[in-house]
């Protein structure tokens, strides 16, 4: 087998391999989409840890405040609460936690319901629990 040894001088008929102009900015426009998606993607995440995070906070909050009443540390009377400093800063400073206490059908036993409210990114976010208490 006898090889030509004979330059390359470009004239040869095989086409230039490589990407093309066209190639490359479709690549990149796909790229870029792609950029995008994930982007929207990350922010719809962070969004969803934080309502969860302020939602957690407010069960934290109303369900200690029921623990409260229930040992007797707290009053058994309808009342706005002040969230204080320790409850406020998982749920942000527009937490609202309320308690409505009503007469329970039996001498001795109340209906109590604790309300916590809160916002983020301007949802409302509110969290109800009901419960029994008995005091003699």
């Amino acid at each position: 087998m006898v090889r030509s040894m004979t330059p390359d001088d470009g004239s040869s008929s095989t086409p230039a391999r490589g990407f093309t102009l066209v190639e490359a900015l479709a690549a990149l426009a796909i790229f870029a989409m792609a950029v995008l998606v994930a982007a929207a993607f990350l922010q719809a995440h962070s969004q969803a840890a934080r309502r969860l995070e302020v939602r957690s906070a407010l069960v934290h909050a109303a369900e200690t405040t029921l623990e409260e009443i229930r040992g007797g540390t707290r009053s058994l009377v309808s009342a706005n609460l002040d969230p204080g400093p320790e409850r406020a800063l998982a749920a942000g400073p527009s937490l609202q936690t309320s308690v409505k206490v009503d007469a329970g059908g039996a001498p001795d036993l109340y209906r109590v319901v604790v309300t916590s409210r809160s916002a983020e990114a301007g949802e409302p976010i509110v969290i109800v629990i009901e419960s029994m208490v008995w005091r003699p």
